[in-house]
């Protein structure tokens, strides 16, 4: 799986799986539900969509989805290191967002590679 829109597909199910089973868990846990646990989920959507656009090279749904991931990436740490410095130790949410990070890292990293090829492949035509 190296094409980063396929990464992207597979990074955004995996943020959608996340936020579901942590509000299920939270639910089966505590008896409520907390409707935080579905911002995973709604950034999900939003990547998932972004899948095509990736797909077809389309720059700009490609950078919107690149600050996505950099924007989950940066609240995951800021929420994780609240947990592990805080007094909430290591639990459910801290797995959770490591989850994240480094699907996020992983999706990153792919479609940075996958754009530097598509530049690169772009002048190699500007030139012939």
């Amino acid at each position: 799986m190296k094409e980063a829109y396929q990464i992207n597909k597979v990074y955004s199910i995996i943020l959608i799986l996340v936020g579901l089973i942590g509000i299920t868990a939270r639910y089966f846990d505590a008896g409520d539900w907390q409707l935080t646990a579905l911002i995973p989920t709604f950034f999900g959507l939003i990547l998932y969509f972004c899948t095509t656009g990736i797909q077809k090279e389309n720059a700009a749904v490609g950078h919107v989805a690149a600050l996505v991931t950099s924007l989950l990436i940066i609240m995951s740490l800021v929420m994780l290191s609240k947990g592990i410095f805080g007094d909430a130790g290591w639990g459910r949410k801290q797995w959770i967002f490591l989850i994240i990070i480094a699907g996020g890292i992983w999706s990153l990293r792919s479609q940075i590679l996958y754009f530097k090829a598509q530049r690169k492949r772009k002048a190699n035509q500007a030139k012939s």
